[in-house]
């Protein structure tokens, strides 16, 4: 498996984008004024961080 890296253009133009983490990839990015950057979030939805009740999943399937 090939490790991958995040990059973002230095005039903060356009998306964080996923690149090969090698040099033959990276360096001329780095040189054309890309840098190393997070990934961009996951959007959450607030179904995300509901706790679950099993018991009110099985009682709505029973009716």
């Amino acid at each position: 498996m090939t490790d991958k890296v995040w990059l973002k253009r230095n005039d903060g133009s356009g998306e964080p984008q996923e690149f090969e983490a090698t040099p033959s990839v990276i360096v001329p990015l780095i040189i054309a004024g890309w840098s190393q950057c997070p990934p961009p979030e996951k959007p959450t939805h607030v179904d995300d961080k509901t706790p679950r009740n099993p018991d009110r999943v099985r009682k709505a399937e029973a009716d």
